[in-house]
This record gives C-alpha cells, sequence and structure tokens, in this order.
C-alpha cells in the first residue's frame, strides 16, 4: 500500500497549497473539509468524476450545520451517482438519521446501544 497518495485539505492555509498538492501528486484518497473540498472542485482542480467512496465522520455534527450540509449536498452532485456512501459517528441523535439517510440508497445501519457490546482493537 505505499503507493497508495493520500491527500488532507482543510481551510486555513492558502488554497495555492492544496492546489499544488492536487496537480503535482494526484492522490488517490482525499480527506478535507466540506468548505475546502468543495473550494477546489468548484475551481477545477479536484476532479470529483471518479469517486468511488463519499465517507462522512462525525456525519450528525456536519450535517447538523447547515452550512456543512450545504456543502456536503454541492459536493455530493458532483460525484458519480454510483458510489458507496459511508457515515459514521458516535453520537448519533434520532432527528438527524432522516438527514443523513437522503444520502443513501438502500443503507445498512449498525447502532451499537450498549457499550459492553463494543470491543476496539
Amino acid at each position: 500500500m505505499s503507493s497508495v497518495k493520500v491527500a488532507v485539505f482543510f481551510g486555513g492555509v492558502p488554497a495555492k497549497n492544496d492546489e499544488d498538492t492536487l496537480k503535482m501528486n494526484c492522490p488517490h484518497i482525499v480527506v478535507g473539509t466540506p468548505g475546502r473540498i468543495l473550494a477546489l472542485a468548484k475551481s477545477k482542480v479536484l476532479n470529483l468524476r471518479h469517486v468511488k467512496h463519499f465517507i462522512i465522520d462525525e456525519c450528525d455534527k456536519v450535517l447538523e450545520s447547515l452550512d456543512m450540509r450545504r456543502d456536503v449536498q454541492e459536493i455530493f452532485k458532483m460525484t458519480p451517482h454510483e458510489k458507496q456512501v459511508l457515515m459514521f459517528s458516535a453520537t448519533l441523535n434520532k432527528e438527524i438519521r432522516p438527514v443523513c439517510k437522503k444520502f443513501m440508497q438502500d443503507p445498512m445501519e449498525i447502532y451499537i446501544d450498549d457499550e459492553t457490546k463494543l470491543t476496539l482493537h
């Protein structure tokens, strides 16, 4: 797996740095905040046409914020229809679950209600 290239993008650093990274390294995996990913995609520096996996960590927090939700929706629309969508949260409340489901088709949900059932390795 040493040939897999990963890049991380977030605000607070010059977008030019991210643009250079994308042009020179062409990462296989991109991790970032919704705002920066959207900005890179809108500026046509980040190509989302070949996305196979769309992952949102801490989806409850990301999708509760209307600004971030709007960014995620816009990014989502720029990706292929056929992709795997994964969402993760340790604190997913019942109110945000329907919002999460709007991004998925035939979702498989796994809930762990009792911490004694959870084993971390």
